[in-house]
This record gives structure tokens, sequence and C-alpha cells, in this order.
């Protein structure tokens, strides 16, 4: 296997373990209290992962679906889109940085967008998804 095919499937296995079911629940706990039916009308978020429009138009386009905000009241499909948007944004995260997606990096971009784990604005969003205790 050449190393650049290395290095690409390393960052995918990477990226897929940190998006785990733990890291799946402090998620959706800090984003709604793991809601399915939450909505922020100033955001125009919906679901237990507070799923915005552009946030899904990028999982949609990956995904090759169509699923709408409405959908993202679907654990199931919200789920889907979020390991998605991750996993573009955290290779893409990981080829201009050369540094490891962790868990902390990639709730810092489901919260900041894709360069969200570059943004101070993020730094506390990090911090509050390391302090959850881990799924009971």
């Amino acid at each position: 296997m050449k190393p650049i095919f290395l290095l690409l499937a390393m960052s995918i296995y990477s990226i897929s373990a940190e998006v785990s079911s733990d890291f799946l629940y402090r998620l959706a706990t800090i984003e709604s209290g793991r809601d399915d039916l939450a909505v922020n009308s100033a955001e125009d978020a919906h679901g237990r992962y507070q799923i915005r429009a552009g946030y899904l138009a990028d999982a949609n386009e990956s995904l090759g679906t169509s699923y709408t905000l409405q959908d993202m009241h679907d654990p199931d499909k919200a789920e889907r889109v979020v390991r998605a948007y991750l996993l573009r944004y955290g290779q893409a995260y990981e080829r201009r940085t050369g540094l490891a997606a962790t868990a902390v990096v990639l709730a810092r971009i489901h919260n900041g967008g894709p360069r969200g784990a570059e943004k101070a604005a993020t730094l506390d969003y990090g911090q509050t998804f390391l302090d959850l205790e881990q799924t009971p």
C-alpha cells in the first residue's frame, strides 16, 4: 500500500474511532440534553445535536442525501449527518495541521464549523466536552 493511501486509511479509522458512542452522548448532552425534539429557533438548529442548515448541507453533499432539518429529529439520521460532517472536516483538519483529529478537536469542529478547532471561541466548548462524565 502506498504511503498516501495508508495515511488516508489511518485518518479515516482514527476519526471514526473518535466519533464513538461516548462522543455522541457527550455532544448530545451539551447541545440539547439528548432531546431529539429540541429546536433552537434563534439559530434554526434541530435535534439532539442542534444541527443547522449549513452543517446539514455539507453532510448531505458528503452522503449524497437530501435530509432536511426536520429529519434531524430522527436520531439515526442525525447521527449519520454528524459522522459525515466530522469525517469530512476532521480529515481536512489533519491535512491542514498534520495533527490527529481527537475527540476534542472534533467537538470543537462540531461547535465552530469546518475550522472550529482553530478558533479561540470554541475552547470553552472543548473544555465542557472534556469535563462531561462518560456515558452511564
